[in-house]
């Protein structure tokens, strides 16, 4: 049998009808090379936390539309979500070319990885059996209920921050982790570095009932992205204040991302 790679799919030749079991695995671990054990890694809920099922309200009216507004009634099924952002070494240990374009914002091993385009976020998630959160369940899993406050509640102390950002491109980021998790266990939703999130930015995708799993725009031009970053405004890293950005543009030295997975309806 005769097999070619075309993107991520394998075609066999219609010579042989029947190919062994043994033989196509065979095959699927060769040319799978670095995929095939992050396929099959049963750690892969490791550094992860259970989002429960619910209803939670998103946004802030005072951010004004483009940033956060308005406020809306979401619920989501339940899912899984990263603890931590996505670092230059996990990243790398699937493309590992990265390491020739590392930030010099964000260099070390354990430092979120940035300078990635929105394409390769989803990908990166998609190869480790992951997908990049939707932005309600991005909110959902980062913030404390209130899309107007930070995840700690209000209030940004300067001189003793709670997160790393307000530094309007003054310093760098620092290593995931480096701050107190959220009441989810969740490090780094506000600053460090913006997160890339599943949708399309749009100013009018909402609705005036509850919105069920909601996935956004089913095109658009940019992408959201969430959180804020060492290098932005205190205000960026509320839980309901979005921004977006080129998805293609793998030149920001401040936008990473983290990973989720979905659950079936119905599971705990």
């Amino acid at each position: 049998a005769v097999a070619r790679m075309t993107g991520f799919r394998l075609h066999f030749s219609p010579m042989f009808k029947v190919i062994p079991v043994t033989v196509l695995a065979f095959v699927f671990i060769l040319i799978g090379g670095r995929f095939s054990v992050f396929a099959e890694d049963s750690k892969v809920l490791d550094d992860m936390v259970l989002i429960k099922a619910g209803t939670f309200q998103r946004g802030c009216n005072r951010f004004g539309p483009k940033h956060g507004a308005p406020e809306q009634k979401v619920h989501l099924d339940s899912y899984w979500i990263d603890k931590y952002e996505v670092t230059n070494k996990k990243f790398e240990e699937i493309f590992p070319e990265h390491n020739l374009r590392r930030s010099i914002f964000s260099d070390c091993d354990d430092c979120a990885v940035s300078k990635v385009s929105w394409y390769e976020a989803a990908d990166y998630c998609h190869i480790i059996g992951k997908s990049l959160p939707s932005e309600a369940q991005w909110e959902r899993a980062a913030g404390n209920g209130n899309g107007c406050d930070f995840h700690w509640g209000d209030g940004f102390d300067l001189m003793n921050p709670p997160a790393r950002g307000g530094l309007k491109l003054q310093d760098k980021a620092f290593p995931v982790g480096s701050f107190s998790p959220n009441k989810n266990g969740l490090y780094d939703t506000a600053g460090n570095v913006w997160e890339w999130v599943s949708d399309w930015f749009s100013i009018r995708f909402y609705y005036a009932d509850t919105m069920h799993n909601p996935r956004g725009p089913v095109n658009g031009v940019m992408k959201v992205r969430r959180g804020g970053s060492w290098s932005d405004s205190v205000k960026a890293m509320a839980s309901g204040y979005r921004d977006w950005s080129y998805p293609q543009s793998r030149g920001f030295t401040d936008i990473g991302f983290r990973c989720s997975i979905n659950m079936k309806p119905g599971d705990k």
